[in-house]
């Protein structure tokens, strides 16, 4: 089982790179991200969070624009034309490369799981990366809910709700699609936002391999009929001026 502190360090970093996935960073959100970045949690750094966190320093130093940044979050993710790389599952998993497949519907399915559903339901493929994380970090939140309310095993049936939707979607495409855009990025930030990102699914994959939740990950039925009192509404779509938490 993931610890307290790991729960907690994974739900504020997921949650934080799921909104800079999903919404373009303004000026004003990049700079309070970036005065954060010493208090990045430590439980949820990998190897390439060191260099995520200094391209995100240089982002800065180097006066990104807000246009410059926008259009190449764009250009990635085709918010407006054909993506460089498409931020979803199905497109980098299903041999036609199409969006709203059948990897999308299971993605939808385990949405379903913890009572939630992608925001823009059946008008944007539920499958978009930003999502996808933000769904682990309601797991988190979820998990940490049911440990504040002495809720072990609930706690725990969270976690595995978590660690079977990483080995059975996002691991399986989301680190091969970073790597792709962090090539392609234009500017530091959104390079960086790849790299951050990276270093996070390393950090969490290997939290869950040596707390045993990937390895004693079985099926689940259907998911708990209430999430616990105080939890949140994940897969939700972020409001751009928000800034990271």
């Amino acid at each position: 089982m993931l610890s307290f502190e790991q729960l907690d360090a994974f739900a504020a970093a997921f949650s934080t790179l799921g909104r800079l996935h999903i919404t373009p960073v303004t000026p004003e959100t990049r700079d309070q991200v970036v005065d954060l970045l010493d208090e990045w949690p430590a439980p949820a750094s990998g190897e390439s969070t060191a260099a995520g966190i200094n391209a995100w320093h240089r982002s800065r130093a180097q006066e990104e624009s807000a246009s410059d940044i926008h259009r190449d979050h764009d250009l990635l993710y085709g918010i407006t034309a054909n993506a460089k790389v498409p931020p979803f599952e199905s497109v980098h998993r299903n041999e036609e490369g199409l969006v709203f497949d059948s990897e999308t519907l299971e993605v939808r399915d385990q949405y379903r799981r913890l009572g939630l559903q992608a925001p823009n339901l059946n008008r944007e493929p539920d499958d978009h990366i930003g999502l996808e994380l933000d769904f682990l970090a309601q797991c988190c939140v979820s998990a940490l809910t049911a440990l504040e309310q002495d809720a072990a095993l609930a706690a725990e049936r969270y976690a595995r709700i978590g660690g079977e939707f990483s080995r059975d979607h996002l691991l399986t495409w989301a680190p091969d699609m970073l790597e792709k855009a962090r090539a392609a990025s234009q500017t530091e930030w959104m390079g960086g936002l790849q790299l951050m990102t990276l270093g996070t699914l390393e950090a969490w994959e290997s939290a869950l391999e040596s707390s045993g939740v990937l390895a004693d990950a079985e099926e689940l039925s259907a998911s708990p009929s209430e999430a616990p009192t105080g939890s949140k509404a994940p897969a939700s779509t972020p409001d751009s001026e928000e800034a990271a938490q």
